[in-house]
């Protein structure tokens, strides 16, 4: 027994460790999804029956409120409706016409009219059913019946104690209209109106009464009219009991609202608060059975069941599906890492039992941990022999870098030492230009001269001279010009490139002093340079390095772009974008191979060796711009299709 007790940790250890990591997550998903979906199922149970019924309560309520205005619109229309049926003229004429037989014949019983509707009566498409009352009777001016007219052949007539008793008790007592119970609990409404031609009332020849029987008959007339599938009654104020029903087999009459509260909720106030007399007070009310609202609710909270339980299944599902995935990618990522290991290592592979992914992912990395330091031991040995052998190939490079540095001192002198001999040979013809017409001014001037200390000089000769004194002059000035403008562009581009000083100038004079100091070499050819460069554009940098930049483009495109080929373009284009400079050199020369576009920026590669080309120039330009200007260049060139060098730089 103990020995079973003792062996149990290793037992569910060894347990834990052989299930895998899905079948984990598949168990703790429905055990964790079970008892969420619990929890909210009786949360959301009681939420949910709470909100429904308070909205259903809300709704119930505004139901019952649109009945009893739908029932009090009812009560004004008939107190309306039999006034504006005593003013009609139709009526009018009928009762002068019958006051004499009324007079003659005092005790007669009134005349009922049932098939026969009255002459006097406007008909139901002038009313539009506005008189709803299933009595009408014509009364004289001594308040006898004398005229019942029933609204449908089934309308039991009025009992005798209403026209006997009530109706005479309440025209005696005046106002229009009227609520009463006669000596049988029935209660009615009773409206009055004096008929007379004129707009005086005062002593009326007789007088019209709407008469309806407020029972369960008119009730369920009246509630056919509403929406509401309740229940419509009326109650009486004293004894609060239910006297007239909408439904009467579900409420009867004789029910007290103590016996109705349980299985009712009622909805309702008293609406007979009128100017009108009243017998005895009198409540509407609305009443909703509170099983169809519980009904209602249960139906929702069930159906709210099903799709919770769905919901927490399909979630279930793809937290499954969720955690599989990753279990696979984690198991190939896992086995990716151990088998790349094991190759930069150079170890036999572990053999490891299956189970918990992320366990055997622990075991692995602690085993390729372990080997990860027996290998780091075995590379510090190595790592010693590489710092001496690391050493030694420094000392190689520092020598390297001060030759590869002077080699570019020496390139950079000889590119200002070619600048100074094309200069020195362009200064040449204007000078030699000048010095000619400076000798023959000097000529002519002694000629001139001699002539007039003899006396023999004319004016023809006077003349003359003074012609080819302006035409000497003018060659003289010039061609001094010239040179001037020759030496002081050489003067800007040496100062620039020997100084390197940083200062604000304008890119398009820069390009046309460089431009100048390189015509010794364009005059030789037909190519043909194009600047295109805003005036205004001001940048502050090194104009020596742009100097120098340009220099190195042209004689590359002269001495490898343009190498068998007469004529050509060479194009400058630049632009201001963004605060940014693009610097655009293209020529329309013969274009590079791929691979040597992709070495042109390596310090001594050249494919004119032969011709003494040194291979630093433009790795001199790549520096200058990296280093010296801060920007970017690149290089796009195609066989035949010349070479295009864009350099991108700050404007300052």
């Amino acid at each position: 027994m103990a020995d079973g007790l003792n062996n149990l940790p290793f037992f569910w250890d060894k347990l834990w460790r052989r299930t895998t990591l899905t079948t984990k997550a598949l168990v703790v998903s429905v055990v964790m999804g079970g008892l969420l979906w619990l929890i909210a199922d009786v949360w959301q149970t009681v939420l949910v029956r709470e909100i429904f019924q308070k909205e259903q309560l809300a709704n119930l309520e505004a139901q019952a409120q649109r009945d009893r205005l739908l029932f009090d619109g009812y009560l004004r229309g008939q107190e309306q409706a039999v006034r504006l049926v005593s003013y009609m003229m139709p009526l009018v004429h009928r009762v002068e016409w019958m006051q004499e037989d009324w007079a003659a014949h005092p005790q007669r019983e009134p005349t009922l009219l049932t098939d026969n509707r009255p002459s006097w009566l406007p008909p139901p498409s002038v009313t539009r059913d506005l008189i709803a009352a299933p009595y009408v009777l014509l009364l004289d001016a001594h308040k006898w019946v004398r005229e019942i007219y029933f609204q449908g052949a089934e309308i039991p007539p009025l009992p005798r104690t209403v026209l006997t008793n009530l109706l005479p008790r309440l025209l005696h007592s005046g106002g229009h209209t009227h609520i009463a119970a006669d000596d049988d609990g029935t209660v009615y409404l009773i409206n009055v109106s004096g008929i007379s031609r004129g707009k005086t009332r005062a002593n009326p020849k007789a007088f019209l009464v709407f008469v309806v029987a407020l029972n369960d008959d008119f009730l369920s007339l009246f509630h056919r009219q509403s929406d509401s599938s309740s229940v419509v009654a009326l109650i009486n104020g004293e004894t609060n009991q239910v006297f007239a029903s909408s439904r009467p087999d579900r409420v009867s009459a004789g029910m007290t609202m103590e016996a109705l509260n349980p299985q009712f909720a009622v909805f309702g106030k008293k609406f007979l608060d009128y100017d009108f007399s009243i017998d005895i007070p009198i409540h509407f009310a609305t009443l909703v059975e509170r099983a169809e609202i519980d009904q209602l609710s249960h139906t929702i909270i069930h159906s709210e069941r099903k799709h919770l339980a769905v919901g927490y299944g399909m979630l279930t599902i793809v937290f499954f599906l969720l955690v599989y995935y990753l279990t696979r990618r984690l198991k190939i990522f896992t086995e990716g890492m151990i088998d790349a290991a094991i190759g930069q290592l150079g170890i036999k592979k572990q053999t490891v039992a299956a189970g918990d992914q992320l366990l055997i992912m622990g075991e692995q990395f602690q085993w390729m941990i372990q080997e990860i330091l027996h290998s780091r031991q075995r590379e510090q040995i190595r790592q010693e022999e590489l710092q001496k052998a690391n050493d030694a190939l420094q000392q190689s490079l520092d020598v390297v870098k001060n030759t590869q540095r002077k080699l570019i001192e020496s390139e950079k002198m000889a590119s200002l030492g070619n600048l100074v001999a094309g200069v020195a040979h362009e200064i040449n013809t204007p000078v030699g230009s000048g010095v000619t017409a400076a000798s023959y001014l000097r000529q002519q001037s002694l000629r001139c001269a001699e002539s007039f200390s003899q006396g023999t000089l004319r004016k023809s000769e006077l003349e003359t001279y003074f012609k080819d004194v302006v035409d000497s002059t003018q060659m003289i000035l010039h061609n001094l010009n010239r040179a001037a403008e020759l030496v002081r562009s050489f003067k800007q581009v040496a100062v620039d490139r020997t100084h390197e000083q940083q200062r604000r100038f304008h890119l398009v004079e820069c390009i046309r002093q460089t431009l100048v100091s390189l015509r010794p070499h364009l005059k030789k050819t037909q190519h043909r340079v194009t600047v295109d460069c805003p005036e205004t554009l001001e940048i502050d940098s090194y104009p020596g390095a742009f100097s120098q930049i340009i220099t190195n483009f042209v004689i590359n495109s002269l001495l490898h772009g343009f190498q068998e080929i007469e004529s050509g373009d060479i194009v400058f284009r630049i632009m201001e974008v963004e605060g940014k400079v693009i610097f655009r050199y293209s020529d329309s020369g013969r274009g590079m191979e791929e691979e040597d576009r992709l070495r042109i920026f390596e310090p001594f590669f050249t494919t004119a060796r032969n011709r003494g080309g040194s291979g630093l120039g433009m790795h001199i330009v790549y520096n200058l711009v990296t280093q010296t200007l801060g920007g970017t260049i690149q290089c796009s060139s195609h066989p035949g299709r010349g070479t295009v060098l864009e350099i991108i730089l700050p404007v300052g």
